[in-house]
Order: structure tokens, then sequence, then C-alpha cells
């Protein structure tokens, strides 16, 4: 039974793999500014709702990074996170992340778009109040433009405090995308089957920003059941577990990862 579901998987992921960009945004506020900035998302989310309606984009998702505890190593660095929040817009295809969203071709007609996205949601007044502010929340933003190369099933829908993991990865020779896709997502589609793992993204870094981590050509997004089931055995890897594991684990280096804590979003 086990081997029909682990099929199915793979037959999914396969055709949903490659068919997404995304554009992504590493966020560190002013001081001072988280709740704020919060509610400016929130009511920006009700006007991605209406662009992902009008065929625009595909998804949208904001969350908070959880710095971890002092010394923990995995996911590296962790406990110093280097941004307080990340931003995901997700993209059908190219001709969606290259699109301008319809909101309008300049800043009264974008915001005229987001008040009437807000209709009966927000006062008029606070939305004025918000507007004000959007040039003082941020205190440094990195972007960067990702590719999908590979992933495995994704299990159930995301809520709100649900969390994930984001690693920057380092390619080092070039069979760095082939240890991932042919090796290591194997064992990540065994650990769905047996309830420990949720979901795994490879993205490719196509673009990014002047100010963006140089050495990282690749993003890895992953979920874990918090309340995996109970019992799972890990037996010992055979000889070749072992020499698979050894030289996928020479093909990258994992520069830092960050726990995040989703805020909000629209899909």
């Amino acid at each position: 039974m086990k081997k029909i579901i682990f099929l199915t998987f793979t037959l999914l992921s396969i055709s949903f793999a490659f068919s997404q960009a995304v554009s992504m945004e590493e966020i560190t506020l002013n001081d001072g500014m988280e709740k704020d900035y919060i509610k400016f998302e929130n009511m920006y989310s009700s006007a991605h709702e209406k662009v992902q309606q009008n065929g625009e984009k595909a998804g949208w998702f904001l969350f908070k990074v959880i710095p971890t505890e002092e010394g923990t190593n995995w996911p590296p660095n962790s406990s110093t996170p280097w941004c307080d929040f990340v931003l995901f817009n997700i993209y059908s295809d190219d001709s969606q992340l290259d699109g301008d969203w319809g909101m309008g071709s300049n800043q009264k007609e974008a915001q005229a778009f987001v008040r009437k996205a807000n209709y009966r949601k927000m006062k008029n007044s606070e939305m004025t109040r918000l507007f004000k502010m959007a040039n003082k929340f941020r205190k440094k933003t990195t972007n960067y433009t990702l590719k999908g190369v590979d992933a495995t099933v994704d299990i159930g829908p995301m809520k709100i405090g649900d969390r994930a993991t984001l690693l920057g990865v380092e390619q080092l020779n070039e069979d760095y995308e082939e240890f991932e896709s042919k090796w290591f997502k194997q064992g990540h589609n065994e650990s769905i089957v047996n309830g420990q793992r949720l979901a795994w993204y490879l993205n490719k870094i196509s673009e990014r920003s002047e100010n963006a981590y140089q050495p990282i050509s690749h993003m890895i997004f992953e979920r874990f059941n918090p309340n995996p089931p109970e019992g799972n055995s890990n037996p010992e890897p055979t000889f070749v577990q072992q020499m698979m594991g050894k030289h996928g684990s020479a093909s990258r280096k994992i520069h830092g990862g960050l726990i995040l804590e989703l805020v909000n979003f629209k899909q």
C-alpha cells in the first residue's frame, strides 16, 4: 500500500514541480514597526486576493521569522536570523511573473484598488494612515527570484501559525541538482509516507538584488509534521545509502536557515 501511495505522490510532484516561479523578499523592519507592518500587509492581502482572482498571480504568503534557541544546530544560524519577515509571491509561470498585477499604472490607482478590495473590511481613515507609513516600515529588503526545480507533493493546506523551514544552499558541483532530485527527494517522499514531513521544494535562484547574499545558488523550502506519528524507526543505512548521502552532501553547502511562521496568506 505504501508503494502505491509513494508512486501517486511521485506522479503528482512531477506535474507540479516545474510549473511555478516565486519572488521572495527578506524584510528587516525598523524598530517598533512590527504591529503596523502586519496591519499594512493584512490590508494588502485583500488586494492580493483580487489580483489572484483576476489570474495575475497564484499565491501570496507572509511569514514571520522565529529565532531558535542559541546553539541550535539545525537549521544552521537560525538562532541569529538575518531578517524579520519573509514574503513570497507565487506565479504559475513566467508570464505571470513578468506581469504588472493589474492594480493600475501609478500609486493613486494602486491605492484605489486596495481601498476597493477592502470595502467594508477596513476604515478609510485607517487605510490612509497605513498608506502614509508605507515607506517607514522597512529598514532593509533583499529580493530573490526563484524558479522551481523539483518538489514533493504538498500534504494539506497551510493555516495561520503553521511553521516551515527555509534553507540557503550553495551548489558545489555539477551533480548537485541530480542528487537532490534523484536521491534526497526519495527520502523526503518516504518521510511524507511515514507522516514525518509535509512538503519539500527545491528552487534555483535566477535573479537577486545587489544586497542579496551571493554565495547561495538555491533555496529549499520544507514543511515538517508538528505532530508526527510515533513508532517510526530509523533503520541502519545500507552501504549504498551511506555513500549516496556522503557524496550528495559533498555536492552542496547549506549556509543558513530560517524557521518561518505563517502570518497571512492568499491562495
